[in-house]
């Protein structure tokens, strides 16, 4: 960079007296000049000029300004003063550049001469005289002790200064266009054409205007290398000869005097004007540049390096590299982030470049083997790691670290590694972990080299992922480790490398792939016994051989081992059941299996268990030597299952329970040697134990019964000692044929539960209340009852759960043996059942799957049968048998039964019989005194309560009210007496109360007698009737409940919809309802009543109904329902509701909004009827549903919110010990369900308001549109407006709602049994 002077001439010592001021009001700042070849003007902030003193300028600098000091006075002669104005005016003549006389004294110019013409000169002008009249302006005067005087001085160095550039860079440009013009002459010289231009380059930079000069170095390198034909004639020739260079050292080397005498060689030529550009792009802090630039001059110079050694071009350019890093290094710290890492990345590859140069200076000194760079395979590698590195090709090395590095092998690695370690971290800094992971695995290639196998594995176990595919770049490092963990004998992390190589074999070769797959045998054998889960082996098709003598699963292999594998065993589990606790695992296998690559089907058997159902193949287990490779099949979100019949040979189990004892069917296909039988009933607990009564020839040992040989059909009967717990059993056997241990295990449902309850009550001393009640689910028909050997009023038809056969007959004493023959539906149609599916297998010839089939049927007709309807029309009356989702064989077996029902004889079950001796119990009586002038009544200890009520045509009406369901209707029995209550006199009345379970809630039964207390008197039955489900009153009523909660939180939901729709500021609570107070006072808040009715009696009542309905529809076989599936119907059931409610909802909106409008624009609706109507006339039809859009967005998020938050807050919190079933229950979990139903739906409430209130001429176009409109112009916050009223609003509806659910909930479901509202009449 040129340097620029101000020389000043100090003859007279005046130098001293003004250098502190002088030097204080440097560096001129703030020049505007027309420099340069275009003559633009041109701004520099400041200008850095050094100050030298009576002495000459340096050849390498630029002098701006020759200044000459002089002093003068009036007491000098005339002599002095001429001679000092002739030495100042010779001293002007000499200079060729600008110069400036300044004439320093202590006040005003002193003054010379007499006076003349009335005027006097002074020495100034004089001074200017002699200068002459056109250089007049470079003599100026300086009071060194006045500002203003400084502050001229100056400006006349400014101007000079100034005009001095734009001379020399106008003399610069005149020349450089000349020499441009004459390029295509003969003759002409680039390395002068490249000196002038350099020193208006140097110029530029030294007024600090870097992109000028850059630009002239630019155009340099350009004019160069479009004349490479005469390159050769301009420099001596290519000359490589220091291979350690210094891009910012442009002094190295006299280059510029080299180029001036056509001296430099192309090399230095090269580097010295690379130099120069990245000089000026580090003042100009353009990093990223300096970069490309140094990688464009390696790569170029490399290219151009043909005649020059391998060993010195490597050297050079790890040097140049090495020297880049250094020059990034210094600038790092002070830059942003983008810029760190834009440098980052270039230091990474500048070092990985660098580290490539190693290998290459390794190799040629004998650091490194002599194939090192050929190595593309770490096998290939260490298979000649015994080989001797070539012999040095050494040259002289002027880099001192490198050659040092050179000269050794620890050296050596200590660099290798510190260079690779160092771009690591670069490239981490910069988010590259990929190329981080290569400079690792070089240093891990390095150590493989060395044969330091234990630090190779400590660098490469970070790099490769422990779990997921390989990459190129990772199986590379896998190969690596591979080799490294079987030569220190850890066969077992060997193993499983080798394992995720071969699942990446699409980036092996194929010899690679042959050896991994037999060092995959090899290693097998040598691990110690152990599991691995793999993925080298896949399972494909899973089916089931029906046909064979055995449980026989066909499974198709799938193995990515590039050879054959021969293997020990592959085995599978099967698992039955969902639950953990009570999982049956089944394993089938087969042996000495030989996989081939590709698909292998394997037949897996197994004679030693049986058991019928479906299973889940959980995983296959394949043994190849020590290892036992894991191949999962199903897991949480995909599950595979397969369907067992029971084996071909195991026996015949039935069960079959009857009055407190089990028959056990035994039928045996092959003779069984002996057997041992567990049975368990529904809560896991063993049916038999030591109390059982069997019969002679069996025994119960530890809960189970055993059976010794058994050669054709057995049947045993069991006493059993307690009544096991009705439901699914589960039987399982073990028993041995021929020796062979083999196992069985099935299920069944089974009612060990009494179905016939037999009572007995005490009307009298000698009469007695006899009942045989249906306990079980399934009907029963009582064909006979009979007490004390007389049988009593047999009954033909079945009874459903709860109903009885009552009668009163006369007997003595204390105890009552009573007994009961009966036949129970699911009996006859198990056998029939059976019967049919049995003769439809043997005619497809599908025997095999009977008895799969007589289960799925059976099960079916459990699940689907309609009892009543059963019982009425004589007949099964059950869903047809589907067929979907079953094997084709399956299919056609079901298919030839789905009118099941046409074929059942329901009079064909077995008659049992059941004989108890009963306690005879007191009934308890109500007796009610009835005269004509009061009305008293008299009960013992009854939950009930007595009404008495006087009737027109002069009849009393008696009722007697459940206390436990003191609802209207529900439960009441009612007897009316026929007689004149003012001339019956005094009359009592006697009403007996039998217990009677109808459902799940007690209702009793009134038997009644009219007269005194004579025991001889007539007992009259009051009659029953079942009437219809209660589910259309439990909606109608939670439509009541929310129309009575919406009366009280009305006025808040208006406050919301004038919040919404109000814009910007002053839309607070309290002005809100200032306004609609003075609108229309305290009804003003009631502004849309009828159409909130309305809303409620379509939204709510939709939603609600939808709800429980698919609560119902989509709870699991035990009656549970999971949260999202909870979620999922309320979110459908808003949906619902949303639709069904939009065109109330559109009218709610406008008529509470309607008060806040000017009078011009109100719509005046008269009531709700009336806005539909005008809304249809005006909008069209299609304006019924303006913002269905939102609405029913709003209304599935409220829906889904509150309803399902409410169910699970109620049973959060009744899992705490603080709350119970009851009102404070209710109230908390609906008060939390307010909470989140508010937060969720205030944005689309918000959207929804402003939809349907803006009219026809609406800006939102959609839910999405309106939400992005909202927010940009009010911000985030506008989306929740209106939130404080809507809690407010919500929170109390959301719990009186609630609350009158449970009441009317409970009332109802504890007065009606299974959908059915018994009414007593």
């Amino acid at each position: 960079m040129e340097r620029l002077w101000f020389s000043i001439t100090d003859e007279f010592g005046l130098w001293s007296q003004i250098s502190f001021e002088f030097e204080a009001r440097l560096p001129l700042r703030n020049l505007i000049w027309k420099g340069g070849i275009t003559q633009t003007a041109q701004f520099v902030s400041q200008l850095n000029a050094r100050v030298v003193v009576n002495e000459s300028v340096p050849e390498d600098a630029t002098a701006l300004l020759h200044i000459y000091l002089v002093a003068l006075n009036d007491t000098e002669s005339d002599t002095r003063k001429a001679e000092v104005r002739a030495r100042a005016k010779a001293w002007s003549i000499r200079q060729k550049s600008p110069w400036l006389i300044v004439l320093v004294t202590n006040s005003e110019p002193p003054t010379q001469g007499p006076k003349f013409l009335n005027m006097r000169t002074t020495l100034l002008d004089r001074l200017r005289s002699d200068i002459g009249r056109k250089d007049s302006d470079h003599v100026v005067h300086l009071q060194h002790k006045q500002v203003e005087s400084w502050n001229a001085l100056f400006l006349a160095i400014r101007d000079q200064t100034v005009q001095g550039l734009e001379a020399r860079t106008s003399v610069l440009g005149d020349e450089i266009r000349r020499m441009d013009a004459n390029r295509m002459l003969p003759g002409w010289n680039y390395c002068k054409f490249f000196v002038t231009k350099e020193r208006l380059a140097d110029l530029y930079a030294a007024l600090e205007l870097w992109d000028a000069a850059l630009a002239q170095y630019d155009e340099l390198e350009a004019v160069y290398e479009q004349l490479p034909q005469v390159q050769s004639a301009w420099f001596t020739e290519f000359g490589a000869s220091d291979d350690f260079t210094d891009l910012l050292n442009v002094h190295k080397k006299p280059y510029r005097q080299q180029l001036a005498r056509n001296t430099i060689t192309q090399f230095d030529f090269c580097v010295y004007l690379c130099g120069q550009q990245l000089r000026l792009l580090v003042e100009m802090k353009r990093y990223a540049e300096v970069v490309q630039r140094a990688q464009r001059l390696i790569d170029g110079l490399g290219a151009k390096m043909h005649n020059v050694s391998p060993m010195f071009r490597a050297a050079w350019t790890y040097s140049t590299c090495m020297n880049v890093v250094e020059i990034c290094e210094g600038v790092q710290l002070a830059q942003d982030d983008a810029t760190v890492r834009v440098l980052a990345v270039a230091k990474a590859e500048f070092l990985a470049s660098a580290r490539r140069q190693l290998d290459v200076l390794g190799t040629m000194c004998g650091r490194l083997p002599a194939g090192y760079l050929k190595r593309s395979n770490t096998r290939e590698l260490t298979q000649d790691s015994e080989s001797k590195a070539s012999e040095p090709n050494l040259e002289p090395i002027s880099n001192p670290v490198l050659a040092e590095a050179l000269a050794s092998d620890a050296r050596f690695d200590q660099v290798y590694v510190r260079t690779c370690e160092q771009a690591t971290q670069y490239y981490l800094d910069s988010g590259r972990k990929r190329f981080a992971q290569v400079m690792q695995g070089d240093i891990a290639q390095l150590h493989i080299c060395r044969e330091r196998w234990a630090n190779a594995i400590r660098v490469l176990r970070p790099l490769i992922p422990e779990t997921g595919d390989l990459n190129v770049m990772d199986v590379h490092l896998a190969e690596q480790q591979a080799v490294c963990e079987r030569r220190l004998g850890h066969t077992t992390t060997c193993l499983l490398l080798v394992q995720r190589l071969i699942s990446s074999a699409r980036f092996l070769d194929s010899s690679a792939q042959s050896s991994y797959a037999n060092m995959l045998e090899e290693l097998a054998h040598e691990v110690p016994v152990s599991q691995y889960s793999t993925v080298l082996f896949r399972v494909g098709d899973i089916a089931v051989d029906y046909d064979s003598t055995s449980i026989a699963v066909n499974i198709h292999v799938q193995s990515d081992v590039p050879a054959a594998l021969d293997v020990q065993r592959v085995e599978a589990v099967l698992v039955a059941g969902d639950n953990d606790a009570q999982q049956l695992e089944i394993v089938i296998d087969a042996h000495n299996v030989t996989l081939e690559p590709g698909s292998t089907r394997v037949a897996l058997t197994t004679d030693s268990v049986s058991c019928a159902g479906r299973f889940e193949v959980q995983s296959v287990h394949i043994f190849v030597g020590n290892v036992e490779f894991r191949i999962p099949v199903s897991n949480a979100n995909y599950r595979r299952f397969v369907r067992l019949n029971a084996h071909p040979a195991a026996p015949i189990i039935e069960l079959r329970a009857c009055a407190n004892s089990l028959v056990v069917n035994i039928q045996p296909l092959v003779p069984i040697d002996s057997m041992r039988l567990w049975v368990h009933d529904a809560q896991s607990q063993s049916v038999f134990d030591d109390q059982c009564m069997v019969p002679e020839g069996y025994r119960v040992e530890d809960g189970a019964l055993v059976v010794e040989a058994v050669e054709s059909s057995a049947s045993v009967e069991i006493g059993l000692a307690r009544n096991p717990a009705s439901g699914s059993i589960t039987v399982y056997a073990e028993y041995t044929v021929d020796g062979d241990l083999r196992m069985l295990l099935d299920t069944d449902d089974i009612e060990f539960a009494m179905p016939v309850v037999l009572t007995a009550r005490k009307l009298s001393t000698h009469t007695l209340l006899v009942r045989a009640q249906c306990s079980a689910l399934a009907p029963v028909r009582v064909l006979e009852l009979c007490m004390c050997d007389v049988s009593i009023e047999p009954v033909a038809r079945f009874l459903q759960y709860g109903e009885s056969v009552t009668t009163v007959c006369e007997a003595e004493g204390d105890k009552a043996a009573i007994s009961v023959r009966f036949t129970m539906l699911m009996d006859a149609v198990r056998m029939c059942v059976y019967e049919l599916v049995a003769k439809a297998a043997s005619a497809l010839k599908l025997d095999a799957h009977t008895r799969y089939v007589q289960r799925v049927v059976l099960a079916h007709v459990r699940r689907t049968i309609d009892a009543q309807a059963t019982v009425c029309e004589s007949r099964l009356v059950c869903e047809p048998v589907p067929t979907l989702m079953c094997g084709r064989d399956v299919s056609r077996l079901l298919s030839a039964l789905l009118v099941v029902g046409a074929h059942i004889n329901l009079d064909s079950g077995p008659v049992h019989t059941h004989h108890s001796t009963l306690s005879v119990q007191s009934l308890p009586i109500v007796r009610v005194t009835v005269s004509a002038s009061q009305l008293c009544t008299v009960y013992e200890e009854t939950p009930f309560v007595v009404r008495v009520q006087a009737l027109c045509g002069k009849r009393l009406r008696v009722s007697l009210v459940s206390s436990q369901c003191m609802v209207a209707g529900a439960a009441t029995q009612q007897v009316t007496i026929a007689q004149d209550a003012e001339s019956m006199g005094s009359c009592e009345l006697r009403f007996g109360l039998v217990p009677l379970v109808v459902g799940f809630v007690p209702v009793p039964e009134i038997i009644c007698h009219e007269g005194g207390l004579d025991d001889q008197c007539e007992w009259t039955r009051v009659p029953t009737q079942v009437t219809s489900s209660p589910s259309l009153c439990v909606v109608q009523n939670k439509r009541f409940a929310a129309c009575a909660a919406n009366f009280f939180t009305h006025p808040l939901d208006l406050l919301k919809v004038r919040q919404q729709t109000m814009k910007g500021t002053g839309n607070g609570l309290v002005h809100v309802v200032r306004g609609v107070f003075a609108e229309g006072g305290m009804l003003g808040f009631y502004n849309g009543m009828s159409a909130a009715v309305l809303r409620q009696m379509t939204y709510s009542m939709a939603r609600f109904a939808t709800y429980e309905e698919l609560k119902k529809r989509m709870s699991r076989e035990d009656g549970s329902l999971p949260f999202y599936r909870m979620a999922v119907a309320g979110i459908v059931a808003g949906a619902v509701g949303g639709i069904c409610g939009t065109p109330a909802d559109i009218v709610l909106v406008r008529l509470q909004n309607d008060g806040s409008l000017p009078l011009a624009q109100r719509r005046n609706y008269k009531h709700a009827i009336d806005g539909l109507v005008q809304i249809t006339r005006s909008e069209g039809p299609r304006g019924l549903f303006k913002g269905a859009v939102p609405n029913v967005s709003r209304a599935m998020l409220m829906t889904g919110a509150q309803l399902c938050s409410y169910d699970a807050f109620k049973d959060l919190l009744l899992s705490t010990p603080y709350f119970t079933n009851g009102l404070a229950l209710h109230f908390s979990a609906s008060l939390l369900s307010g909470f989140v139903a508010t937060t969720i739906t205030s944005p689309f409430d918000v959207v929804k308001t402003r939809v349907m209130n803006a009219g026809p001429t609406s800006p939102y176009r959609s839910l999405l549109q309106a939400m992005v409109l909202i927010v940009r112009e009010e911000g985030v916050r506008a989306l929740y407006k209106g939130w404080t009223p809507s809690f407010v609003r919500m929170a109390p509806q959301t719990v009186l709602t609630f609350i009158f659910l449970e009441q009317f909930r409970g009332l109802y479901w504890n007065s009606y049994a299974r959908h059915n509202c018994v009414k007593f009449e």
